[in-house]
């Protein structure tokens, strides 16, 4: 009777160490569980951290790359050496036509200058010198020539496209009579004041240089071209359109 009881509280001893093991094995697996959980979750967010300061540091880069010149986004300046070729077609109000000025032919001519592109405070504007030359031809073969010096004031939108920056523009100009035929059928105001609008696109090579090509349309004499004392009595006013096509280089500062 007493082995009996001795091996009976031997078993139950053995079977509380069994149990105490156990649970304490298990927790020490839920211990290292939650620790491996912990040290995720502190990688991930370490990560997370890691990924948004990359992506940052990227996309600034990037912006610092697509700068052009060594302007900024409140303030950026270009030069634009243009040269091209210019058709010039001329319109006149007659009371008579004598010589010929009812429907002229056109004249071709060239086209230089120098363009300043200013963009300040997210607006852009522009002006310039350019030169170009002006006429007509009669129907009965006289050709007329007038040389000027054009001053724009144009208002500018850009947007770009890959590498290529496309510009319209359009506003008021100036123009300047530098020297015009001796001609029997007219003489002109010194000033022509007209209107302009252009196309342009420019093809970037690097932050400050890059190529362009463009076409500009002008109305001109929208002041009458026309001298109230000019010679021919029979023309009452003059007018003037014309088309260029042009390229060049931009330099952007």
């Amino acid at each position: 009777m007493k082995t009996l009881k001795l091996t009976l509280i031997l078993f139950l001893f053995a079977a509380s160490g069994t149990i105490f093991s156990q649970s304490k094995s298990d927790s020490l697996n839920h211990k290292q569980a939650d620790t491996i959980n912990n040290y995720s979750k502190m990688m991930d967010s370490l990560m997370n951290v890691y990924t948004k300061q990359y992506n940052e540091m990227s996309h600034q880069s990037n912006k610092n790359n697509q700068r052009k010149g060594a302007g900024n986004n409140l303030f950026g300046l270009t030069i634009d050496l243009v040269f091209g070729v210019g058709i010039s077609k001329s319109s006149f109000d007659l009371s008579k036509d004598t010589t010929g000025l009812n429907n002229p032919n056109s004249n071709t001519g060239p086209m230089i200058g120098a363009n300043v592109n200013i963009r300040l405070l997210g607006f852009a504007f522009g002006t310039g010198i350019n030169y170009s030359s002006k006429g007509f031809t009669t129907n009965n073969s006289n050709s007329f020539n007038a040389n000027y010096l054009n001053i724009p004031l144009m208002f500018t939108y850009n947007f770009d496209i890959s590498k290529t920056e496309i510009s319209l523009s359009a506003g008021p100009y100036a123009g300047i009579l530098l020297s015009q035929n001796n001609s029997q059928y007219l003489s002109l105001k010194s000033i022509d004041i007209g209107i302009v609008g252009s196309v342009q696109g420019s093809y970037t090579f690097n932050n400050y240089l890059g190529a362009l090509l463009g076409v500009k349309y002008e109305q001109g004499g929208l002041n009458n071209l026309i001298k109230t004392n000019s010679i021919n009595n029979n023309i009452s006013s003059m007018k003037t359109t014309n088309w260029y096509i042009y390229s060049g280089i931009k330099f952007t500062l």
